[in-house]
Formats: structure tokens, C-alpha cells, sequence
């Protein structure tokens, strides 16, 4: 009899006793593909009901070696986006701001492109990027992680050696510098920081706790530096903070926050009316993909009714999968950017996207973009060190008259990097790009500085005696 009992007991632990795991059992094969094509150190991810999480998950490790959990805040980049136009619908349901009011009305200092075009860029041309406002314009106001770096007011002057890409509303063009004007606006009408109006407005209706808005909450919340590739690999050296840049792109959070953001943009009047979503959701310029703060639409199916956004900071990304057919969607952030390797890096949200909509995956795309151009400009530096080297030994010896062919060709290959550089340059300054991509701008530098050396060593040569 106790044998029996026995028997029956281990039978009722068997089959009796729910399995905590079965509860994820629909989300094995989303689990499974996060898991095996995630390449950052650290990354975490949640699918998301109008009530919440449903189901979350958390690899790898943070900067400083610890193990990534639902509590480890990362940066979102441009996820802010759709956030910060969150925070303006609210002003504009409270009639506090209009869609269509002039920027200079709110910040009168705004001037870029004159006075005129200027006066006919309105709130919801920064909205949806079509204030004639160009890409490269980003790099004059971004990235500033000094600190002393200017309020968003105090940085619009930088926009004023600009041409516009049209008259407003004309030609969309994506470019952060929207958003930084558009942090000046919400200042200027509501009188208060932007983290405290952002707080007050999202974070705290949303149940967004822990986000991060400014550099006292990203000391708070304890941000590690995010990875950066250095020739191929992972390295924790992106810890710059651009203290008022959270509108465009320096908010951030754990994974529950922003799990919140997407489950708030489910459910009907959480904050927003639906008129507001409406117009979030719609093109504000037919064929842009972009509504005010979303990207509309524009990916294969079975995506190709999602509501989205994608965003990156130095060091960290993210990305956020509004379904709202199936009423769900999907958050994820990982603490892993490479300018140069987008496309491979952000594969992982875009294949689980894919999988949590009942499709597949897809392919990664190619990192030979970034292979190419680091090693390449590695490759150049190299040899150009290698030709200073040879300069030096051979400077002593007399130039002759058939050596001129050959200093031509010397002074020539030492300018190729310097041509590069000086392209390169009129883009982005050297700072901002050392911060965006650390390892060809290295390699850049010593090309440029052996590629010096070398032109300066042959002339040298040439003109002796």
C-alpha cells in the first residue's frame, strides 16, 4: 500500500502541479530568436497587452559586468521620439500649445532659414519633420555631453548657417534637430524644464517610474556606459549624456518603463483622446512613413500596418512595435550601437517583430558596410605608418632627379586621408564623431597624421641638395 501511494503521489507532482514554465510556453520560439541573434552584451525585452507586460525577458550584462534585468535602465536614442510627442498632444488637448502655431510665437529666437521661412515653420511641421530643417543640421545641436552644454533655446542659433530643404511643410526629412526646437517650445509654454514637465505629463500617468530625462535621473537610476564596436568588438566606452538632449533622443529606462510607454498607447483616453492617436498615427505628409512622433506603416508584412519607432544614442538602441490589430506590442532595448552596423544590430527587433506578428523572421543584414570602412581606413593608416617610417629612413639619401615621380606619388597617397578627413568634416565635427563611431575615427586620425608625415618627410627629401 505504501509503495502505491507512493506511485500516485510522484503521478499528482508529475501531472498535477501546474508547470510555471507553461505560462511561456507561447513565447518559447520569440525567447529562442531574441536569445540567439541578440548581439549585444546586454538587451531586454517585453511583449506588451494594453494592461501591461505579458511577457519579459533579460540577457547578457551592463556595462560594469552585472547581469541585465528588468530593472537595468538603458537609453533609448530616438524612441524618445514618439514620447516627447506624447508630452505635446497634452499640451495641445489642454489648449495650451496648437499644432499649427508658429514656433517663433512660443521661442522667438528661432530663426533658422530667415525671418520668413522661420515664421511659417509651425508646431506640427517639427512633429513630423517637414520644417525644411536638413539631416546634417543634427550634428550642430546633438550629441553635447559637456557640462556646460545649452539649454534647448541656446542652441538654435547653430541652425542658422542651414539652408532650408524647402518651404515648410514641403519636404520631410528626418533629423533630431526637430525635436530639440520642439523641447525649446514645450520650455517656453510651460515655463518648467522639460524632465519636469515630462514627468508630470507621461512619466507619471503612464507609470513610467523610472525614466530617465536628465543627467540627475540617469545618476539616479545608476546608467552604465553603453558598447561601442572597436574593430569588431563589444567595448563598454559610451558614457557620454547630453543633459537636455532627452527630447530627441537621451531618455531612457528599464524595460518596464518603457513596456509602460507601449502598454498606455493601447488603451483607449489613458492620457491621450482619440483624436490625438488619430493624428499621431496619420502621415503628416502623404509618402513620409512619419505621422507626429511615429513612424506609419512602410515595412513588409506582417508589419505593415505597425505603428513604430527605432532609436539610438552612442552605446545603446531601441525599439518599439505598436500591433494595433492584435492589440499588443513589443519593446526592446539593448545596450549595443555601431553607426556602421544598424542594420545587423537592430535585426534582433525587427525579426522578433516579425515572429510576435506570426511571420518569419527574415534575414540579418550584411555588416560589411562597417568591415569595410574600419579596416579599410585601418588598412590605410597601416600603411602610411609604414610609409613614414621609410621616409625617415631614406631622407638622408639625395633626391636625384628620378625620385621626383616618386615623391609625387608619396605626397599623393599621405593626401588621401586628409581629402577623407576634410569630406568627413564638413559633415560632423571630429568629437561627435569619435562618439558615433570611436574606431574609424581613430584610424582616421593616424592616417591623417602618418599621411602628414609622409608628405612633409618626401618634400623634405626632394628639397635637399
Amino acid at each position: 500500500m505504501r509503495s502505491r501511494a507512493t506511485v500516485v503521489a510522484l503521478l499528482c507532482l508529475l501531472f498535477c502541479v501546474p508547470v510555471p514554465a507553461a505560462a511561456d510556453a507561447p513565447y518559447a520560439r520569440l525567447d529562442a530568436y531574441v536569445r540567439d541573434h541578440m548581439k549585444a552584451p546586454g538587451l531586454a525585452y517585453a511583449v506588451v497587452g494594453p494592461d501591461g507586460p505579458l511577457h519579459r525577458r533579460s540577457w547578457g550584462t551592463d556595462g560594469r559586468g552585472d547581469p541585465v534585468t528588468g530593472a537595468t535602465p538603458f537609453l533609448w536614442g530616438s524612441v524618445a521620439k514618439p514620447v516627447t510627442a506624447t508630452g505635446v498632444m497634452t499640451l495641445v488637448q489642454s489648449g495650451r500649445l496648437g499644432l499649427d502655431d508658429p514656433v517663433v510665437d512660443h521661442v522667438p529666437g528661432f530663426a533658422f532659414g530667415g525671418a520668413a521661412h522661420a515664421r511659417g515653420v509651425t508646431v506640427r511641421h517639427l512633429l513630423g519633420h517637414t520644417s525644411g530643417i536638413p539631416a546634417e543640421a543634427t550634428f550642430a545641436v546633438a550629441d553635447c555631453h559637456d557640462a556646460g552644454c545649452p539649454r534647448p533655446a541656446g542652441r538654435l542659433d547653430a541652425l542658422n548657417g542651414y539652408e532650408p530643404l524647402g518651404p515648410p511643410g514641403t519636404e520631410y526629412t528626418y533629423t533630431s534637430a526637430n525635436y530639440v526646437v520642439l523641447a525649446a517650445v514645450i520650455e517656453s509654454v510651460t515655463g518648467r524644464p522639460f524632465a519636469g514637465f515630462m514627468r508630470e505629463a507621461v512619466f507619471d500617468p503612464f507609470g513610467m517610474d523610472g525614466a530617465i530625462a536628465d543627467s540627475k535621473s540617469a545618476q539616479k537610476r545608476n546608467l552604465t556606459p553603453g558598447h561601442q564596436y572597436l574593430w569588431g568588438f563589444p567595448a563598454a566606452t559610451a558614457d557620454g549624456y547630453d543633459p537636455h538632449g532627452a527630447a530627441y533622443g537621451y531618455m531612457g529606462g528599464d524595460i518596464n518603463d518603457l513596456a509602460a510607454f507601449a502598454a498606455a498607447q493601447l488603451r483607449p483616453e489613458s492620457v491621450l483622446t482619440p483624436e490625438s492617436v488619430r493624428l499621431m498615427r496619420q502621415e503628416s505628409k502623404d509618402g513620409t512613413g512619419y505621422g507626429l512622433g511615429w513612424r506609419v506603416g512602410g515595412l513588409d508584412a506582417p508589419l505593415q500596418n505597425a505603428i513604430w519607432h527605432t532609436g539610438a544614442s552612442p552605446g545603446y538602441s531601441a525599439m518599439i512595435f505598436l500591433l494595433p490589430e492584435r492589440d499588443i506590442a513589443l519593446v526592446l532595448h539593448q545596450n549595443l550601437y555601431g553607426l556602421l552596423q544598424d542594420g545587423p544590430i537592430m535585426a534582433v527587433g525587427f525579426g522578433a517583430a516579425r515572429v510576435l506578428a506570426g511571420g518569419e523572421p527574415g534575414d540579418v543584414p550584411s555588416a560589411a558596410t562597417h568591415h569595410a570602412a574600419v579596416w579599410g581606413v585601418t588598412a590605410l593608416a597601416a600603411g602610411l605608418l609604414l610609409a613614414t617610417g621609410r621616409s625617415i629612413a631614406v631622407l638622408r639619401r639625395p633626391a636625384g632627379r628620378r625620385r621626383v615621380a616618386a615623391t609625387v606619388g608619396w605626397c599623393l597617397a599621405g593626401a588621401v586621408p586628409l581629402l577623407i578627413a576634410a569630406a568627413v568634416l564638413t559633415l560632423i565635427d571630429a568629437r561627435r564623431l569619435m562618439a558615433w563611431v570611436p574606431d574609424a575615427t581613430v584610424a582616421l586620425g593616424v592616417a591623417v597624421a602618418a599621411g602628414a608625415a609622409t608628405i612633409a618627410l618626401r618634400l623634405a627629401r626632394s628639397l635637399r641638395p
